[in-house]
């Protein structure tokens, strides 16, 4: 059956990919429209999250997906120091020279370096942000686009704290910023799966090839599939609890 659309929060709170309604005009509200990464993200036309203390630290990182950015608070700890992109003159991701790579920073908080911190990330950040990262994406917004490209692009990427980076401008190296993913808390874009940048499964999937949602995740979004239940958000073809 089809169920009308519930709202969803994020930790409380009702955010624009959680309200119901197609607040960018593009027909497409919620879990439906391809520039909502889940319901802690406050725009629906671009990547960008833009909720309240998003990007208070400029090269400090912790999980993009959930309701805030920069604390530490989930055990998620990056830099954009530790990107070797991220040089003169353009410094990607932050695109700010304060984030000059230094292959050995030490990230503050995390008693760990750019090498540890790219193997290992703690337990309480696989299981707190790993849930909610969108498949093709790192926990720190760092995500393949377009889809199955091989080139990663910064969903946080912004100009005077308006996201830059949509479904429309992922080819735009200005508007969408390289990024290198961290191998420790990623969550791979398989070809049988809904990922970021592609919208349905790849034609050659069938009832023969590997489910493409863990069992405790109902398949959502493809037709004829139901709505997740309340306390739940189809982020890329899965239903995931919404943060609390």
């Amino acid at each position: 059956m089809v169920r009308p659309c519930q709202p969803r929060a994020c930790q409380g709170k009702i955010y624009q990919c959680g309200d119901c309604v197609d607040n960018d005009g593009d027909q497409r509200e919620d879990s439906n429209d391809p520039d909502c990464t889940g319901p802690c993200d406050n725009t629906e036309d671009s990547y960008y999250g833009g909720i309240p203390g998003q990007n208070n630290a400029p090269c400090r990182q912790d999980c993009y997906f959930d309701q805030d950015t920069g604390s530490g608070n989930d055990q998620c700890y990056w830099s954009h120091e530790c990107d070797p992109l991220s040089l003169a003159p353009d410094y990607p991701p932050s695109g700010d020279p304060q984030c000059t790579y230094q292959p050995d920073a030490k990230v503050p908080g995390s008693n760990s370096t750019c090498d540890g911190l790219s193997a290992t990330q703690a337990s309480a950040c696989l299981d707190s942000c790993l849930p909610l990262t969108p498949n093709g994406c790192d926990c720190f917004g760092c995500c393949q686009l377009p889809a199955d490209s091989g080139k990663f692009v910064w969903l946080g990427s912004s100009l005077k704290n308006a996201g830059t980076c949509d479904a429309a401008h992922v080819d735009d190296p200005a508007a969408c910023r390289p990024c290198t993913p961290v191998p420790s808390c990623f969550n791979a874009c398989d070809p049988c799966e809904v990922c970021v940048g592609r919208t349905a499964p790849a034609a050659s999937c069938n009832s023969n090839t590997p489910p493409r949602c863990p069992a405790s995740s109902p398949e959502c979004g493809q037709p004829g599939e139901t709505d997740c239940d309340a306390n739940f958000y189809c982020v890329t073809g899965c239903c995931v609890p919404t943060p609390l």
